[in-house]
């Protein structure tokens, strides 16, 4: 088979467009004659990905593993299947077959299960997966959670996307670690999928585009597009065709180069109204039509007075908060089990908490329910200056906590109004929580969420928060405000924070704007033993094999996260802290608290500086060992702070060249000033400073 080149499995496109004040056609690429296009759908490959994916014929083109098995008979229909039972939960076989997957490209892998009781071990149960490797060594792969109990033929699917630079892949039937029971697998398949294109508004915000103010930002992403040299689909070859539409005619058209970044356009002067920005992507060489995408948008004037209570996102990703911006350093919490919880939080440095128990918010000691109760809560945040993420993440009919009942309504779209219209002027209120890790399935609900709230409610942003960090990017029509959620510390072999920068990285591919971008960070509080279920019950367990993040690194994660762009850090989560997920996890809690509450202080001191109008110095950094980010902020009453990061693991050192004539003094001591007026920065594993000038 001939080598295969593919597309970036996720390509950001820029769209240079130019729309005047004119009717009709404007200034751009000519409109290519379209009469010879035809929808891309990458060419399948002869026969079945998976070989003898019905295990009719035994084990054929699979690489068994101990205690799996063919049964002939125990298939649906009485045909074949495979057979795994597992009594010992330390046991971990993997069966797999090898497949041939084209780079780059997009495929929906499904297997029948059935169960008989399986225990739910670490994150799912009986299940299957696609792995990729690169020289040998695993890149990256897509792990369906499966299914656990006693169940009939249940279909377990994901889609993934090749990694471009993935040499192999497999494929897996298999229980989660620590799982046991029995369980079948038949009818294995994997489908290539057409190619998927995401496009998105990131500025202005909510879709909303001001009548005498047509410039527009757009993000774009682009998976799944597989082509073999010498036709490989190059950028040069695409153009975007946008057309503004109302009332479902078209009215302006233009055509746009496509280049590495963003959508820039200017709209120009639009009369005032709903309207629908649609795009279609070309590939003017192959004579393709790669993807559609229609916005709906809304052009009118900001809407004024703003009330008291509001939350606005403004070009810098900064949250405005009664006017002034504010950088939410925040806690999830999953319910006050008791007033001193709240309490501590209410004293502590935090100034948010994001509550899981939203819907069903009170305090233990209440009597009052529903929005009475969820009233009571955010009175006394209120009072306290704590504001309130409130979480609708669960209202999705279908998924694993589905609350669709509460608040005295029961369905999707009753309880989200009735969330919202309760509590949208409430003084405590800074955001609407959507989505946690919800899989890009949804991608058309959690679009259609995004835009009911922000109806609903056009005075608070919706955040969301992904744990697929390479998808990122396809979730920018979901939210106003993006989060990532990297936790690498787990025990003594981490000692890095690779994880971070990747998940702030594809942050910034979402919704980075060379002004700033709208991110709130999810650093890691929490010890990953608090999810195992021998540490939950074996305190030497937990010891033996996790830790708990130290108070460095905590702060470290978070520098970072300042350094690529984050304007707020929503650190999980007070509940692990405080026993309430693992009573394994609360003898720690008289030490932890206070290491996360210094680290916090240390966090909301740096507001008045990721949150300045005024840039800071450059920050020339010359690494000499690992790989170390800085970068320098000043205050608008002219102090200086410069961040530095080491990511790990082992030794970091870089000397820093900072464009100010300022001296600057270490506070953590990583940091030495050299004679010629350079820093030198040292550190091990996840590490970090700050200089300041003062």
């Amino acid at each position: 088979m001939m080598p295969v080149r593919a597309m970036p499995s996720v390509l950001l496109v820029s769209l240079i467009v130019g729309l005047g004040e004119s009717e009709g056609q404007h200034a751009g690429p000519v409109l290519p004659d379209l009469s010879g296009y035809r929808v891309h759908g990458a060419p399948q490959r002869p026969g079945p990905i998976v070989t003898n994916g019905e295990f009719e014929n035994g084990v054929e083109g699979w690489k068994l593993a101990e205690g799996y098995r063919v049964d002939p008979t125990a298939g649906r229909g009485g045909t074949g299947a495979m057979f795994y039972e597992r009594t010992n939960p330390a046991e971990y076989p993997l069966p797999s077959q090898s497949l041939h997957l084209e780079p780059g490209g997009r495929y929906r892998f499904s297997a029948l299960i059935r169960t008989e009781n399986v225990s739910k071990g670490t994150h799912g149960g009986a299940t299957l997966c696609i792995q990729y490797t690169k020289g040998g060594k695993w890149l990256s792969g897509r792990y369906p959670a499966g299914i656990s109990g006693t169940k009939d033929w249940t279909r377990v699917e994901a889609v993934t996307t090749v990694p471009a630079d993935a040499e192999s892949s497999s494929l897996t039937l298999y229980f989660r670690p620590k799982a046991t029971g029995k369980a079948w697998f038949d009818d294995v398949t994997v489908i290539r999928e057409k190619p998927r294109w995401s496009v998105y508004l990131i500025q202005p915000g909510r879709e909303t585009i001001p009548p005498d103010n047509g410039h527009v930002l757009l993000g774009s992403c682009l998976e799944g597009v597989v082509c073999r040299p010498p036709d490989a689909v190059k950028e040069t070859d695409l153009l975007c065709r946008i057309e503004v539409a109302r009332t479902g005619t078209p009215q302006h058209q233009t055509m746009a180069k496509v280049c590495d970044g963003r959508i820039v356009a200017d709209l120009g002067k639009l009369p005032e109204g709903a309207a629908h920005l649609r795009l279609t992507l070309l590939d003017t060489r192959h004579r393709w039509f790669l993807g559609n995408a229609s916005i709906p948008v809304t052009v009118a004037r900001p809407k004024r007075p703003t009330p008291a209570n509001a939350c606005e996102i403004d070009k810098r990703g900064r949250a405005i908060v009664n006017g002034r911006p504010f950088l939410p350093v925040g806690l999830y919490h999953h319910a006050f089990r008791t007033r001193e919880d709240f309490d501590l939080i209410a004293a502590s440095p935090f100034n948010c908490i994001m509550p899981y128990n939203s819907l069903y918010m009170r305090f233990p000691d209440s009597k009052l329910r529903g929005v009475s109760g969820i009233t009571q809560v955010l009175d006394a945040c209120s009072d306290a200056n704590l504001k309130v993420i409130f979480s609708i993440k669960d209202v999705y009919e279908g998924t694993k906590y589905a609350a669709i009942r509460g608040l005295g309504v029961e369905g999707e779209t009753a309880v989200v109004s009735k969330a919202v219209n309760s509590f949208r002027t409430h003084p405590a209120l800074l955001a609407w929580y959507i989505n946690d890790e919800l899989p890009t399935s949804m991608l058309d609900r959690l679009t259609a969420r995004r835009r009911e709230v922000n109806r609903l409610d056009p005075f608070h942003p919706t955040w969301a928060v992904f744990c697929s960090f390479d998808e990122v990017p396809m979730y920018g029509p979901t939210c106003d405000v993006v989060g990532v959620d990297p936790y690498p510390i787990r025990d003594s072999k981490s000692r890095d924070m690779e994880r971070v920068r990747h998940g702030m990285n594809m942050a910034e591919r979402a919704v980075g704007t060379p002004e700033g971008m709208a991110v709130w960070a999810v650093p890691q509080i929490m010890n990953w033993a608090c999810y195992d279920q021998q540490a939950r019950k074996d305190r030497a367990y937990y010891e033996a094999k996790f830790r708990d993040p130290s108070e460095h690194e905590m702060l470290s994660m978070s520098l970072l996260c300042a350094i690529q762009g984050a304007k707020g850090f929503i650190y999980y989560s007070f509940s692990d802290l405080s026993g309430h997920i693992s009573a394994t996890a609360k003898p720690d809690f008289s030490r932890r608290w206070p290491e996360v509450c210094r680290m916090a202080k240390t966090m909301t001191d740096l507001a008045p500086f990721l949150l300045s109008d005024k840039d800071g110095p450059d920050v020339t950094v010359t690494a000499e060992e690992g790989s170390v980010l800085s970068k320098a902020y000043t205050d608008e009453k002219g102090r200086i702070r410069v961040l530095v990061t080491g990511i790990g693991p082992g030794p970091s050192q870089a000397s820093l060249t900072v464009s100010t004539e300022a001296p600057l003094r270490s506070v953590y001591g990583a940091c030495t000033r050299n004679q010629d007026g350079r820093y030198r920065f040292r550190g091990t594993d996840i590490c970090s400073d700050i200089l300041t000038s003062d």
